[in-house]
This record gives C-alpha cells, structure tokens and sequence, in this order.
C-alpha cells in the first residue's frame, strides 16, 4: 500500500523546517510516542504497532523479513514504481532512517521484548502484520512536508490493519513536527489504498496521467492519484468506517468492543435498533443489514459489487450508484461507482468515439454542443452513458435552419432619416386608398411593388440593403429631362429612393 515517489539510493534528509527541535538521522523519538496496542477488525485480536528511529534497533531476522516483504511488492509491479529488488543495507535506512513502525500480533511493552521474540526464534511471517514510515516528502525548508510509506502482509489482508496503520499515521506525524502529509504516487488501480485515504480524509491534490506501467496492465499506462492532508488540529476528521464491524460484533457478542467508551457504548446501543445482524447459513455467508440493504465493509467487495452492477449496463454514475443502493450501503458509494466506470475499457471506448463525434458534428452545425471545454476526464466519464445516447441518435447529416429575425412587421417600418430631407416628403400607406396614387406612373407603382416585396423577404430591414436594392431598380420619372439619368447629388438621390419606398409630394407630416 506505497504512498511514495522517492528514490531509495537517494541522500537522506531528515526535518529542517516546521517546529523545532530537529530531529537528527537516527536519533531518539519523542516521549509520547510509545508502542500503541490496537485491536484488529473483528474486535478480538489485540495487536502493538512498535516504533523504531533506526535499523539498527529492529531485530535483524525481523529487519530482512520486511525488505523481503517490500521486495515482492516490487516484483508484483502493481503498487510501488521501482523496478529492482533492493538489497538489505538499501532497504534498512530508507525504511527506518528516520522514523519506522512495526505492527505485531499481541500486546508488547517495548523494543527489549521485540528482541527476545527473536532470541526465541519468533516466526515473523506469522507474527508481523505490517509496517510504515514517515519521512520528509522534500528537503530544506519544506521537510515539514512528510510522506510515507505502507506493508501489509499477505496473512493480515482484509483485517484492518491497512486503515488501523493509516489512523496512526495521522496521529504519530504531527508529534514528529510534520504539518502537511504528501502522498505522491497511488496508483489508481489500487483500490483498498484509494479507499483507506478517502475514508482518512486525505484530499485528492493531483493526478498523474499515465504515471505506472504496471505489470497487471500490460497495454496501458495507469493514472496515479497525489493525496494531500492538513495534519494540524483543526484538520477534518475522517469518517471511521470501521464502525460497521463494530455494530456487527456488538450484535454477533452482546458486549461492547475493546476500547470503546461511553460515547460509542451508546452510539452502538442506538445502531442496534436499526441494524440486523442474519446468520451465515450454507448458502450464504454472515450479512449485516441496514433497513433491508447489505452492508458492505470491506473495500475489495465494494468495488467488486459495483463492477458486477455497472457491467451490466454500462450505465453512467448516476445510474450505476442508484441501482447499488437498491440492494447495499456503505459509505460513499457514489466513489466506488466512479473509481468502477474510470477504470472500465469499454467505457472509455465508448466515450472517445462519442468525443471524436462530437467533435465531428460541431465542425458541420455549429449549433450542436460540443465537449466540455476544460472538463477534466473524470467528469466526462461520470456523464458518459447520459451523454452518448442523444450523439449516437444525431444524423450526421443532420442540418439545422439559420436563424432569422421576424419580419411579421417589417411592412410598417419608417427608415430613420434627416428631418431636413423630409420636407415637402408625406409618407404614403400603402393599405389605404388615396387619391395620391394617380400621379404615380404604372411603372412607379410596380416600383412601390417590389420594394413592398423586399420588405416581406427581409432584405429591407437593413437600411444598406434597401440602399443598393434603390439603385439597382431605379427607373425615372416620365416627363424627366434627360439631366435625370446623370449621376445625382446625395440628398436628391435620398428624396428619390424615399419616393420609390413609398412617400408621395403632399406636403410633409
């Protein structure tokens, strides 16, 4: 469970900023911080997260069973970026140069007792459940920045001991004088990491596109999410899923859990009205229930269940999440859908060819919607099964009509001019009869014709386009001296296209 991006060969730092005093490489650890006894997910199996500034205070045998450990995580090539084993003398100092814990099974006062374990030949593989570190994540004036790094053993997986190892990490840095927890590189395919950091309160900073070419995922690069977390004492406080295994072992036993206090004695006295606890039967296993829905605990099913459910349709988020509510509950679902659908091949798929689609249609019809501009991928996949139905559907031919403005009224429109020119002007209604038309000549009267039909076509709503229709048709008046077809000056020109628009010489309104 890596939470790290750095280099074990590199130099060793150790915290020069922050809060002093500063710790030295392999020096002494603060004196609150003492061997801490934590009990296991099903309540009974007590457990001792030890602490150690140096390699050389971890017993040798135990000190080599744990580089094994990481060395196998490294062969797997699924978790941690590097691609070579690394040797004991590497191993020890970057694991323990600066501050290492050891979680072991039992209750255990002190590191004297660690080392009589292995004076007596204490099988590690069975008694080691797991380790972390705290480090620096940069050097200098940014060393109060720390980051760390996570082992689970195989024989302690699915007991908590992931999240139990993460809450005291929380607890243990800022005693150390770190006050901001970096975690560079989880990759996202890590699904019990993502989901123990969510749950601990860790912000997703920052992704890597691309960041691990990773042994299970041989034709891809993966993503890599950075996680980010205040560790001062007014940070968040993280949402403890482990209550749910609480609530099942006070309903299995009848007694409270180890440890729990008055305010979680009645917290758990109050879920007993509403959680039912069904018996393992030869079909199915033991379920804990939450007003009709299972309650799902362990992160590995969350996903897998939310898979199953999402394969059947390759619905969208929305729809993926409530379709697994029908049946089950736990705590933020609607991530488990999204971290299913991200991950989903066919999905990605169908999301790209639904982009190069849009893309495809927004050059044709600039009226269609296009991609989100500056939406990041996770919110494209999130929307993905909403999206693509009405694209697929869409004619690629498909054409849409230009808009145009309404003319209804254009016929009743009065063209801004001059008040100069408009003496001796009278505007003439071509919907009432007048006397007045008499004077016009056939061929004026076709004139006002036309012009009425370009104001019905809309080409004289634009004063400009009324100018160059007047000049193209002009025709002159009968009886006009010959000087009528020589160019004519600007405000003459005006009065004439005012006539052939319809106003007659009967004095000015």
């Amino acid at each position: 469970m890596p939470a790290m991006l750095d280099d074990p060969t590199a130099r060793l730092v150790s915290r020069r900023s922050g809060v002093p005093p500063f710790p030295a490489l392999y020096g002494e650890l603060p004196p609150e911080i003492t061997p801490r006894q934590v009990t296991l997910r099903d309540r009974v199996t007590a457990a001792t997260l030890m602490p150690f500034s140096s390699p050389d205070q971890v017993p040798p045998a135990l000190l080599s069973y744990l580089g094994a450990l990481l060395n196998r995580e490294i062969e797997k090539g699924d978790t941690y970026p590097m691609l070579d084993p690394l040797p004991l003398e590497t191993f020890g100092p970057y694991w323990f140069a600066n501050f290492g814990a050891v979680m072991l099974l039992g209750e255990i006062k002190d590191r004297e007792e660690v080392r009589q374990m292995e004076l007596n030949g204490s099988d590690w593989e069975k008694q080691c459940l797991g380790s972390f570190y705290i480090k620096p994540n940069y050097p200098g004036r940014s060393s109060h920045v720390c980051n760390g790094g996570f082992l689970v053993t195989d024989a302690a997986r699915n007991r908590g001991v992931g999240r139990l190892m993460g809450e005291i990490y929380l607890d243990w840095a800022p005693r150390l004088g770190y006050a901001y927890s970096v975690f560079n590189l989880v990759y996202e395919t890590n699904v019990a990491s993502l989901r123990i950091w969510d749950a601990l309160g860790f912000k997703r900073i920052g992704r890597v596109k691309g960041a691990g070419a990773l042994r299970s995922y041989p034709d891809e690069l993966v993503d890599a999410i950075v996680y980010g977390r205040d560790l001062g004492p007014d940070s968040e406080e993280y949402v403890s899923e482990e209550r749910f295994d609480k609530i099942r072992y006070y309903l299995k036993h009848g007694k409270y859990p180890d440890g729990a206090d008055r305010a979680e004695k009645s917290r758990l006295r109050s879920a007993a009205t509403h959680y039912k606890l069904i018996p393992e039967t030869n079909e199915e296993p033991e379920r804990l229930m939450l007003k009709g829905k299972e309650v799902i605990s362990e992160p590995q099913k969350q996903y897998e269940i939310a898979r199953k459910i999402h394969c059947e349709h390759h619905a969208g988020i929305n729809k993926t999440t409530a379709v697994i509510a029908e049946k089950y509950h736990w705590v933020r679902i609607k991530e488990t859908a999204n971290q299913v659908i991200r991950n989903c091949h066919d999905c990605k798929t169908q999301v790209a060819r639904a982009a190069a689609m849009r893309g495809e249609t927004q050059l044709e019809t600039p009226n269609t919607l296009g991609p989100k501009q500056g939406a990041d991928d996770t919110t494209v996949l999130q929307d993905h099964a909403d999206q693509l139905s009405p694209i697929i559907q869409a004619n690629e031919n498909q054409q849409y009509r230009a808009p145009m403005a309404n003319m209804s009224r254009a016929q009743n429109y009065e063209m801004p001019v001059d008040p100069r020119i408009m003496e001796g002007i009278e505007h003439y209604d071509y919907h009432q009869s007048s006397p007045s038309t008499t004077q016009y000549q056939p061929q004026e009267k076709e004139q006002q014709a036309s012009h009425s039909l370009s104001f019905d076509n809309g080409a004289s709503s634009r004063p400009d386009l009324l100018y160059a229709s007047n000049l193209e048709h002009h025709a002159p008046d009968e009886g006009s001296s010959s000087t009528s077809h020589h160019p004519l000056s600007a405000d003459a020109r005006i009065q004439q296209q005012l006539l052939d628009a319809g106003y007659g010489k009967h004095g000015h309104q």
